[in-house]
Order: structure tokens, then C-alpha cells, then sequence
């Protein structure tokens, strides 16, 4: 089959739809990636309720690329081998569960 023009553009809204959609961030996936790799480690550093680290009033993170920049950083350091994507939806996770940010 050959496309013409005009089918091309036609489709071009659904690829892009596609593509935008497989990019969206995931933060179910996001919290079994945190509860897997972080939440013992936050658990241990505060005291029992691992959540304190992103709600305490002296928290590190106040923008969206400190809080990519600490998953990074805290990936780092525990040794989990994370691809970008799979950064994001931590990100995406904490964001929308705890900070908040803009």
C-alpha cells in the first residue's frame, strides 16, 4: 500500500499521540521501583517511617530537578542500575505522592 500525502498526515496525529504516551512518566511503577530499592534504607534513616524523608520540614528537595538529581544521587549510592525512563517515574512517584512541585 502506498501512502499519499494527505493519509500521512492524517496519521501523524495518532504517532505522535503513541509516542508522547510511551514517554508519560508512570508512577505505579515509579512506588515498586522506591519500595524495592529505597524504603529500607529510608526506613533506617528515619527512625521507622521512611515517608519522613520527603515530609520533614527541612527537607533537601525544593524543585523538580532536585528531586531528579537526588533520585540520581540515592541510585548512585544504593547501586541499582536504572535506566532514565524508570529515573522518571521515581520521580513522577515522589513528586505526585509528597512534594508536590511545579
Amino acid at each position: 500500500m502506498k501512502f499519499l500525502p494527505a493519509q500521512t498526515l492524517l496519521c501523524f496525529p495518532f504517532i505522535l499521540l503513541l509516542s508522547q504516551s510511551s514517554l508519560a512518566a508512570n508512577p505505579a511503577h515509579g512506588k515498586d521501583l522506591h519500595n524495592a530499592n529505597c524504603q529500607s534504607c529510608h526506613t533506617s534513616l528515619m527512625d521507622g517511617n521512611p515517608d519522613l524523608i520527603y515530609t520533614r520540614p527541612d527537607r533537601r528537595v525544593n524543585s523538580l530537578a532536585g528531586l531528579k538529581s537526588q533520585v540520581t544521587r540515592c541510585k548512585t549510592t544504593v547501586g541499582v542500575s536504572w535506566p532514565d525512563d524508570q529515573v522518571e517515574d521515581v520521580v513522577e512517584y515522589l513528586n505526585t505522592s509528597f512534594y508536590k512541585l511545579k
